[in-house]
């Protein structure tokens, strides 16, 4: 798939988010110097852990500024490699890694078009909330991570649900009773103007980039189709995006992430 006006568009708007999320870089700088410090959520490092990280060769697709990839590192994988497609960001992961005095490996690149060089090298591709909502190409998106994965290797994904996509997010609405906005089976691509700053909360007057949204139903297919057999689907009350945090606490609520195990034959 050659570069597309929608991953053009992307490649810029994450350029121009880059500096400011790196208004809080000193906090991040500062927690990757603790060896402790991880950005891996327990119920994902449970499932990595489960399906082999430690001493693994794990990709990271749409990696943004390393945060996770450097984690798992640190949580026992063998070496890992970060793919994203703002030079920007990766500039981030490796001022993160070098912090963390971690020898993670970052690569610029549109994710569809990574290099041969990279196939077949990894036991593990992971693909971490707020990733498939930027691609256009589901299945082209599921066949780049098979062909990165050696015989038998697992691609793992920890997504926010679908369903979210249909909710009004919490810093919108309020006190106001969750609202429904779109549609489950609205697949039309959404522009967005107001900026990426989901670090800060700010809007600006930001490069238009395009949300795709896929039903659960659109992703095990898109895997299926790529040549993936699923071992593991569940779904889960765990807010990975952190804008839901009042149905995250409720007693009565929605799936709002999911987890996605497959195998490469």
């Amino acid at each position: 798939m050659a570069d597309t006006p929608y991953t053009t568009l992307a490649r810029e708007a994450w350029n121009e988010a880059a500096p400011i999320h790196w208004r809080q870089s000193e906090a991040l700088l500062d927690a990757f110097r603790r060896p402790e410090t991880s950005f891996l959520t327990p119920l994902h490092l449970d499932e990595l852990k489960r399906i082999g990280l430690e001493g693994a060769t794990v990709a990271q697709l749409n990696c943004n500024n390393g945060r996770e990839t450097i984690s798992m590192r640190r949580a026992g994988a063998a070496a890992v490699t970060g793919f994203d497609i703002s030079g920007a960001f990766i500039d981030q992961a490796r001022r993160l890694a070098e912090a963390a005095g971690s020898d993670a490996r970052f690569v610029v690149a549109d994710i569809y078009e990574i290099g041969a060089e990279f196939d077949g090298a990894f036991d593990i591709v992971t693909v971490t909330a707020g990733a498939l909502c930027f691609m256009p190409d589901l299945p082209g998106y599921f066949r780049v991570a098979r062909r990165l994965l050696k015989a038998g290797g697992r691609l793992n994904v920890y997504d926010c649900h679908p369903i979210t996509d249909m909710f009004e997010l919490d810093r919108d609405r309020g006190d106001r009773p969750l609202g429904f906005v779109r549609s489950y089976f609205d697949r039309t691509p959404q522009k967005h103007v107001t900026g990426l700053d989901y670090v800060g909360g700010t809007t600006y007057d930001a490069r238009a980039i395009y949300y795709f949204h896929h039903t659960l139903g659109d992703i095990t297919g898109a895997c299926l189709e790529a040549g993936f057999t699923i071992r593991r689907l569940e779904e889960t009350g765990e807010d990975p995006s952190q804008a839901f945090p009042s149905l995250e606490r409720a007693a009565i609520k929605p799936p709002l992430s999911f987890l996605l195990t497959a195998e490469r034959a």
